[in-house]
């Protein structure tokens, strides 16, 4: 339980999203608030670490405000928040819930008059309190001494500290089983494991790292779909996704899977841990991450085949753009295979195809004559080509939309002032307007529909758009600068070497 401002309360008490706005038991909540008066209060619910919106209640001439909802409130942690904004936080599981406080210390002066779950949770929390003042004081008085058995001293006390919490919170659990407030104890809980040592006596902090990692939720009840509306959940599943977990797209995509399995694949704990991982990798600025994006995609909200998609929070218009995003993109995921791609230099005579260029590396950049950034961006390519990337033995691929007399212009002239003397080749005027007529007059001969349909293929929403692939014609890198380029191109070859050593 917290007082304090909410920063951002404004953005948070906004109606309910789709996977929040769901029927729950019926419960009546009851809170006086000495100094309210015809005050306006909210209550609003956690789902995973945010708040949001649940429902409002004015409190009468006595500060007396009732909250009662034909829908009900689910249980898990919610916050009475009044003017100010601030607030304090309540436990909601059992019918009713009847609490008394004063507006100048909240938590200070409130007081449980019906409600087991808020007596054990706020005498938890003033337990927690009171150690840390004791503590606060132990350690101050451990820093201003030099004398090294003095300090030993302190240590000890400060180590039983610890051991009373520890015991305080197992003495909790073991009495109260079945309450929110329990649960939310022990998840918070570190899980105490035995020291790996290696046959020299030394730690073995690789086996102590996969051991963590294997019992980093013994603590959590991840069928308890109460859970997903308990702050300390979502920041253990926060830490788990994006600290514990190598941030590497197999091994993510592996470890997730294994983890959402224990659930019972349909409650909300489910739901919570689909949307968060799939929302965080789709918008993640780190390349490479979308191949996790498309993973949840495809194996949780796209239907395949007879197998129907998991995701039925999401309304069918969001469901489908999701879908045809992720389908777009899974073809262009690092370590796939890049799509076959043969285009017509200027002259419209020679079709070129990357996959025969003999460089190991080839860096594909699709572009478009009337683009600012690309004006700006391919000169810088320019330089660093014939400074460093030639020499590494890279390549550049450069496609132009060049489907009318103006870009064809353009996208010539361009070449010649900016000396692009790397592989140019695009769709061009002829080429397009033929193909439009029939395509088979170019295909299979020269190119594909998939060649000539190159910005859907390489979903080239905007451009420049840069893509490198190596010996295998495989995706290593996406929008990368020209240095960048340099540098893993560098990498990829001493891994290589290291390999081909043994």
């Amino acid at each position: 339980m917290r007082n304090a401002a909410i920063a951002t309360l404004l953005l948070s008490l906004l109606p309910t999203c789709t996977l929040t706005a769901q029927d729950g038991p019926k419960r009546d909540v009851e809170v006086t608030i000495n100094g309210l008066a015809k005050d306006t209060v909210y209550l609003a619910n956690y789902y995973g670490s945010k708040l949001y919106y649940s429902d409002t209640a004015v409190a009468d001439a006595k500060g007396k405000v009732v909250f009662h909802s034909a829908r009900g409130y689910k249980a898990g942690v919610y916050a009475v928040v009044v003017p100010g904004p601030k607030y304090f936080e309540v436990i909601l599981n059992e019918p009713v819930v009847k609490l008394a406080t004063d507006t100048t210390d909240l938590l200070g002066k409130l007081v449980v008059k019906a409600s087991k779950e808020n007596q054990v949770f706020l005498d938890y929390i003033r337990f927690l309190n009171e150690k840390k003042k004791e503590s606060d004081i132990l350690r101050g008085q451990m820093e201003a001494v030099k004398d090294p058995i003095a300090k030993g001293n302190f240590k000890a006390g400060l180590e039983q500290f610890d051991k009373d919490v520890k015991a305080y919170q197992k003495a909790l659990i073991a009495q109260n089983p079945g309450l929110l407030a329990a649960s939310l104890v022990k998840i918070g809980m570190s899980v105490e494991l035995p020291e790996i040592r290696k046959a020299d006596g030394s730690l073995d902090s690789a086996a102590a790292y996969y051991q963590f990692r294997q019992h980093f939720w013994d603590n959590v009840d991840l069928k308890d779909e109460r859970i997903v509306r308990v702050p300390v959940f979502a920041n253990k599943f926060d830490e788990y996704i994006g600290k514990t977990i190598p941030q590497v797209p197999d091994t993510i995509n592996k470890l997730v899977d294994e983890l959402i399995a224990r659930t019972d694949g349909s409650n909300d704990v489910f739901r919570y841990m689909v949307n968060t991982v799939t929302h965080k990798y789709e918008t993640s600025d780190i390349m490479g991450m979308d191949a996790v994006f498309v993973h949840m995609a495809l194996t949780y909200y796209c239907p395949d085949g007879n197998r129907p998609g998991r995701a039925d929070w999401i309304p069918q218009d969001k469901l489908t753009k999701l879908c045809e995003r992720a389908h777009k993109q899974a073809p262009l995921v690092i370590g796939a295979k890049a799509p076959y791609l043969s285009l017509t230099d200027t002259s419209e005579q020679k079709w070129v195809n990357f996959y025969d260029l003999q460089q190991e590396y080839v860096v594909i950049i699709f572009w478009d004559p009337h683009c600012g950034h690309c004006k700006k961006e391919l000169p810088e390519f320019a330089k660093l080509y014939h400074e460093k990337m030639k020499a590494e033995g890279i390549e550049v691929f450069c496609v132009a939309k060049a489907t009318d007399d103006e870009l064809m212009k353009d996208w010539k002239a361009f070449i010649r002032e900016n000396d692009l003397d790397w592989v140019n080749v695009g769709l061009t005027k002829n080429v397009f307007e033929e193909a439009k007529k029939d395509a088979r007059k170019f295909i299979p001969k020269y190119t594909t529909i998939e060649s000539l349909n190159y910005a859907d293929t390489y979903d080239v929403y905007a451009t420049p758009k840069v893509f490198l692939v190596d010996g295998e014609r495989k995706f290593r890198g996406k929008q990368l600068s020209p240095d960048q380029i340099v540098d893993l191109v560098k990498q990829l070859k001493l891994i290589k070497e290291k390999r081909s050593k043994g």
